[in-house]
């Protein structure tokens, strides 16, 4: 089973960050950023690190969120604190939206992150 750490970042306004996938590595489509974790990593420090060298994004783990096990995957979806002063510069080609959660979930995000999708919903309207 690979896993794979995946960050749920909030703006001060109700949006989620969804990237884009580099052309370079499918599936196409949109998704919360992350990566694989590596060796002798825990999923926070994985995050932490996919975040800076994939979005120059610094900053902090929150809890854990949900699991999603779509095999030969396991995902990770960890909420993340940036630091008040990281600006967001993509470095893999890669292009990134801030989405309302409260619209519908775009038809463009990738399967194994609807679960989310729907958790995020679901916390908001409670």
């Amino acid at each position: 089973m690979v896993k794979v750490a995946a960050a749920v970042v909030f703006d001060g306004n109700g949006n989620v960050l969804l990237c884009s996938r580099p052309e370079d590595k499918p599936p196409a489509g949109w998704e919360f950023p992350g990566g694989k974790v590596e060796s002798g990593e825990t999923v926070f420090q994985a995050l932490e690190r996919e975040l800076v060298e994939e979005l120059s994004l610094r900053g902090r783990c929150g809890k854990e969120l949900i699991t999603v096990t779509a095999d030969p995957v396991e995902l990770h979806f960890i909420e993340f604190f940036p630091d008040a002063d990281s600006v967001i510069i993509p470095e893999e080609n890669q292009t990134f939206r801030w989405q309302r959660i409260d619209d519908e979930m775009p038809d463009d995000l990738l399967p194994n992150d609807r679960p989310v999708w729907k958790l995020l919903k679901n916390l908001k309207n409670n």
